[in-house]
């Protein structure tokens, strides 16, 4: 890699972005834009395939990447492949610290590092970063300055323009002086968004490109490949960034439209090469099969719902059938005359729609715009920058104040021996933990049969991973923990799988996690198989038993599984003493005693603290099962 100069003058600054454009990303004019949970490694790699020669990462929270271990593990994760380069990782950031650590972290893993400046929507807002710093020129100069005396890559930027043209250039001047490498001006206005998108500013772009010495890339506006050809000739722009174009189809820049299918198909397959969030893979299948989903909408719901990748083939499969199925005439998009099962954008914003116009832009329009209209519109942009700016005011004295309360703290013992007394904490739930699992003769020993998950299907999986993590939070918060055995329990299933992404730090859980089932690695006279077929109740819950909880979620719909297996094993079973200590309401239509694993682990867990079945029924038993206490009266 080219390490850049970084004493250097404001003019060599300047010709140092073609240098960084044409030796470290090779001269790219096709370029995937940074999107958030879209441009990740595996749509990134299949871009390349396609036609790409430079890919931005989606937005990463720098705040958030220096402060969460976890969060920052999933970005260096999303990093890791050597192959895809060139690659530019984008940063949003409102501190000239936390954005150059941030970068500090990954230029080893990247080529350049881009400052979101363009995020227009609320989260932006709130956060304040993305297009609402903007109008803070003076914080930004000093991000985008002090990004290139201390990092070894390329620093860029990504902008929105302001309705007028002039404003928009000496904004580019400035990042351009700052130190700025390459800039990415999207055409559109922080205001335009939603409803109000509407078409992107050609001519705001060619401005700055006319007037900045640094390489440009244009962005907007590109929906087929026709539009990359046409905004580099009429913009004069070195490279073209293309987003919602690329998502609806991947070969843009190879001008091909393939079926989403095949698309599909091979998304799925860098997906394995480069494991990627079932969110993340859900949303590109969505995009890829918008039109065809308009067509078949009852296919929505059971795409929205798949965890797996082989749930999302089967749903594809089923779709491709339904294709065959239709006449000629059906599959026709009018707007593009393509089948809607071809890779092709979405409906383009009316012309009229969202657009703005400004002392700059309306000399060569023939749209007349009354007197009163532009007045109107004026005093609209003042209210809005008085407010902007008394926004801006809040969250600087918001910021002090937080500081000085820092200050004050860790000035002071207190706060020192708050960390001390949460640390001691977290130790002591450890140990206890710890001499649980060392001696089973003095506790309660709990165990989750999980020889079932493979009866379940990805939404009931989804279910008990959930469960045992609030399973698990209930036994640390206890003072008398249970030992706690998950049997069956497969490393790299799919319950695993789902776990791990789910708790954070599953895979050092103060639990016995074994592939063996439950009848291996226990005498069976010690077992007492819990499952609410059992015809006798539990009458205490004693130190050195096993209890046995199945875990199968959704155990209503298939009936005494566990209680088959119990008998068949000749093992005791049990069942909660609902009925014998609580009666029905008379107000549900129907009555169960089925529950969730996690809450029968809470009644076991109350009882072997309390020693009394109305406190543990009474922590576990939810009202919607339709079973109440008897009230007492007394004597």
């Amino acid at each position: 890699m080219i390490k850049l100069s970084q004493d250097c003058c404001k003019s060599s600054f300047m010709n140092d972005g073609y240098m960084f454009y044409k030796n470290v990303l090779k001269s790219p004019k096709y370029i995937v834009a940074p999107m958030v949970a879209q441009s990740e490694l595996a749509w990134r790699m299949m871009a390349r395939k396609h036609g790409a020669h430079l890919c931005y990462t989606p937005m990463i929270s720098a705040n958030t990447f220096l402060t969460s271990k976890h969060y920052r593990h999933e970005v260096l994760q999303d990093l890791s492949c050597a192959e895809d380069r060139p690659l530019i990782v984008q940063f949003c950031a409102n501190q000239v610290e936390v954005f150059v650590e941030a970068a500090l972290i990954v230029q080893s893993y990247c080529d350049g590092v881009d400052l979101n400046l363009g995020c227009p929507q609320h989260i932006a807002r709130r956060g304040f970063f993305g297009s609402f710093l903007q109008d803070e020129w003076t914080l930004l100069h000093d991000i985008i300055s002090e990004a290139r005396k201390r990092l070894s890559v390329g620093v860029t930027a990504k902008i929105r323009v302001f309705p007028e043209i002039s404003k928009t250039v000496e904004y580019a001047q400035m990042l351009e002086k700052a130190g700025c490498h390459i800039l990415t001006v999207h055409g559109r206005t922080r205001d335009q968004k939603r409803e109000n998108t509407g078409l992107a500013s050609w001519s705001h772009i060619k401005a700055v490109k006319e007037n900045t010495k640094i390489p440009v890339f244009s962005n907007g506006n590109i929906r087929y490949f026709h539009d990359v050809e046409n905004c580099l000739q009429e913009t004069g722009v070195d490279g073209v960034m293309v987003a919602e174009g690329h998502l609806t189809n991947p070969m843009i820049f190879k001008d091909v439209h393939p079926n989403v299918f095949d698309i599909i198909e091979e998304y799925l397959e860098f997906v394995n090469l480069y494991p990627t969030e079932m969110s993340f893979v859900r949303t590109h299948v969505f995009n890829l099969l918008s039109h065809t989903l308009q067509k078949h909408r009852q296919m929505r719901g059971m795409l929205g719902g798949a965890l797996s990748i082989a749930t999302i083939t089967r749903i594809c499969d089923r779709l491709k059938r339904l294709c065959h199925e239709e006449n000629e005439s059906e599959q026709l998009i009018p707007e593009s005359g393509m089948s809607h099962w071809m890779c092709q954008p979405y409906t383009r914003p009316h012309a009229s729609k969202g657009g703005f116009l400004t002392d700059d832009t309306t000399k060569n329009d023939s749209t007349t715009v009354s007197k009163s209209a532009m007045k109107k519109q004026k005093k609209k942009e003042r209210n809005l920058y008085k407010k902007h700016q008394k926004r801006l005011e809040e969250h600087r004295r918001r910021r002090e104040r937080e500081k000085e309360k820092q200050k004050a703290l860790l000035d002071t013992d207190v706060h020192k021996d708050r960390i001390l007394r949460s640390n001691e904490r977290k130790q002591a739930i450890l140990d206890r933990m710890e001499e649980v699992m060392q001696n089973d003769s003095q506790s309660v020993v709990v165990c989750l049969d999980l020889t079932w998950t493979h009866k379940m299907n990805d939404k009931e999986i989804n279910k008990l991973s959930s469960q045992l993590g609030r399973m698990y939070g209930s036994n640390r918060c206890s003072e008398n923990p249970a030992h706690l055995y998950f049997s069956g329990f497969e490393r790299d299933g799919h319950l695993w799988n789902e776990c791990v992404r789910k708790h954070d730090g599953f895979e050092s859980y103060k639990i016995e996690m074994e592939s063996k089932p439950y009848n291996e690695l226990f005498d069976s006279s010690d077992i007492v198989y819990l499952t609410p077929d059992a015809a006798l109740p539990l009458e205490s819950v004693e130190a050195g038993k096993v209890y046995v909880l199945g875990g199968l979620v959704d155990e209503t719909v298939t009936k005494k599984l566990t209680l088959d297996k119990a008998n068949e094993l000749n093992i005791e079973r049990r069942r909660l003493p609902v009925q014998e200590y609580m009666i029905r309401s008379g107000h549900h239509a129907n009555y169960s005693t089925v529950y969730c694993v996690n809450q029968v682990f809470d009644i076991l867990l109350t009882y072997h603290e309390t020693k009394d079945w109305r406190k543990a029924l009474h922590a576990g038993v939810p009202p919607r099962k339709g079973y109440i206490f008897e009230e007492r009266h007394d004597s």
